[in-house]
């Protein structure tokens, strides 16, 4: 009977304050994207630009075929993962309610980080399987051990356009999606210069470029725009 009558004393909520509830669910998902998860993005920007500028510097200065080792340089990727999972555990004790929409969006992001793990172990592999010694036996078979890492940006910038495209559309933050266009249409330009002879290199710096509109730039937006939000 108490419980019955606490009921009538509450008014249920009217079509405008149920409009308002909706929007302040909607604008908490957007904060949430917001509160450091622009260090996320800063945190692997950063690392893949430091990484790929290392890679072009190699290219150019390494003789002949040692260059190609400079790729090998992929691997300190692993090192930004002890530093991502502090990140988002601090992410995860700030944030007091996770919408569907972050749920799908953690999905979106694991698999993107099992593609880009998958290809780069593949070509790792793909490299040591080929005897060193098998180019003195087999003109041109040398070839065969580094022409997959022609693939491996392109590869990253489609996955990269991919992840950022669709968190810049679910969180309607427009830098990301924007960065996703740009990783796009850098994976489109480096397929079409694939017979360039200064390929290589090209990609490293269209990479460079592309982590920074699709990483740094929306990586520093989102802390800015988290520290107005203070």
């Amino acid at each position: 009977m108490k419980y019955f009558k606490i009921l009538i004393m509450e008014p249920l909520l009217s079509e405008k304050e149920s409009l308002e509830l909706i929007g302040r669910m909607i604008n908490s998902a957007k904060n949430n994207l917001q509160k450091g998860l622009g260090n996320v993005f800063l945190l692997w920007g950063y690392l893949v630009a430091g990484i790929s500028l290392v890679i072009f510097i190699l290219l150019l200065i390494l003789p002949g075929d040692t260059r190609y080792y400079a790729y090998f340089l992929y691997a300190l990727m692993a090192l930004g993962t002890p530093f991502h999972i502090r990140l988002i555990r601090k992410m995860g004790q700030q944030q007091l309610v996770k919408t569907y929409i972050e749920k799908i969006m953690d999905f979106v992001w694991t698999a993107f980080t099992i593609s880009i793990i998958t290809v780069l172990a593949g070509m790792l592999i793909s490299t040591v399987l080929v005897l060193p010694g098998f180019a003195d036996i087999e003109p041109g078979y040398e070839f065969l051990r580094w022409f997959p890492w022609t693939f491996v940006t392109p590869f990253m910038l489609s996955f990269y356009g991919f992840a950022l495209f669709v968190s810049g559309k679910a969180y309607q933050f427009r830098p990301l999606a924007t960065g996703g266009w740009v990783c796009w249409i850098a994976t489109l330009l480096l397929i079409a210069a694939f017979h360039h002879p200064y390929l290589l290199m090209i990609q490293q710096m269209v990479l460079l470029i592309s982590v920074i509109f699709g990483f740094i730039i929306p990586g520093h937006l989102l802390n800015k725009k988290e520290h107005s939000h203070v």
